[in-house]
């Protein structure tokens, strides 16, 4: 059976191990800690934002905002404690205001992580209680198209990518106790000024999650809630801080992953709870939706049992 992800699960059928976050999609989906990891995950965002201005024409127009992306995801183990996550998106974007409809289409930046397991679960089988400890550091670069001139400076969300090189650093708890488990992240992107001297503003996460797993004959389910929060720092032109820009971002998260042989599939919806930004009629949250579909493999005939 396949694993979940982060903590370590025997199952009847393979005597494999499993762990899970319950993330819905996220990558901290690992399945089989000690095998390689490929898939596909398929994500769906909108926004909405009404202008305020003393123009009537203007005043009370709507502006919507559709992004979906396609992401190839590779997990890659160097050791046994060491590996190598790499992302590489392609998405559509569209912006509709009035009669005016706006797309942009193609790659994405091309991202990389490495993560270490601090605490190993492979050295705690046959315990009821289990955790796992994750630090991680990366890289994205700017293989994702940027053109923003000062006539549409604030259309952030229908740039491909930043036109920078960018660092992520990571780290992820799980703790599980029998079919129960908790898992929490924290994440913090710090970014740097693209050739345009235009440079986003960094960014922190922390998210929580509460999943349980049962098993029906040969499948495994598990059900997942949580919650993420966000803070976006404000961008920079040429050093300059960019006013109505940045702010804070809050969802919920329910969501299922399924788990059959070597196979895992995961989705979840994600709901905006608060969108508390630093401009009025900036950009809000209308739904997301994210699914995935994996497959764990293993270029050797014998592999550690988890």
């Amino acid at each position: 059976m396949a694993a979940l992800v982060l903590l370590v699960v025997s199952t009847q059928s393979y005597t494999q191990s499993c762990c899970c976050t319950g993330a819905g999609a996220n990558y901290s989906i690992l399945p089989n800690l000690n095998r390689h990891v490929i898939g596909l995950r398929y994500s769906y965002r909108s926004f909405y934002s009404e202008q305020h201005s003393l123009n009537p024409e203007l005043d009370g127009r709507i502006t919507e905002q559709q992004s979906q992306t396609v992401e190839l995801f590779g997990r890659f183990n160097l050791t046994q404690r060491l590996q190598l996550s790499v992302f590489m998106p392609y998405s559509f974007l569209q912006q509709q205001t009035g009669p005016s409809l706006t797309n942009n289409n193609g790659l994405g930046d091309l991202s990389f992580l490495l993560q270490y397991q601090l605490i190993n679960p492979l050295l705690c089988t046959g315990q009821e209680t289990k955790h796992q400890l994750r630090l991680g550091a990366g890289t994205k670069l700017p293989s994702g198209a940027f053109a923003m001139d000062k006539n549409k400076m604030f259309m952030t969300n229908l740039q491909l990518g930043t036109g920078s090189v960018d660092f992520v650093f990571n780290t992820i708890y799980t703790l599980r106790y029998k079919s129960l488990g908790f898992n929490a992240s924290g994440t913090y992107r710090l970014n740097t000024a693209n050739p345009q001297q235009y440079r986003f503003g960094d960014r922190t996460q922390a998210s929580a999650n509460l999943f349980y797993l049962f098993e029906v004959k040969d499948v495994s389910l598990m059900p997942s809630i949580g919650c993420n929060y966000e803070y976006q720092f404000q961008n920079r032109l040429n050093r300059k801080v960019l006013a109505y820009t940045g702010g804070h971002f809050l969802n919920t998260s329910v969501g299922i992953d399924i788990y059959y042989k070597a196979f895992a599939f995961s989705s979840a919806f994600t709901p905006a709870l608060m969108n508390r930004l630093n401009w009025y009629g900036e950009n809000k949250n209308k739904f997301n939706f994210e699914a995935g579909v994996f497959y764990n493999f293993s270029t050797t005939k014998k592999s550690i049992k988890q």
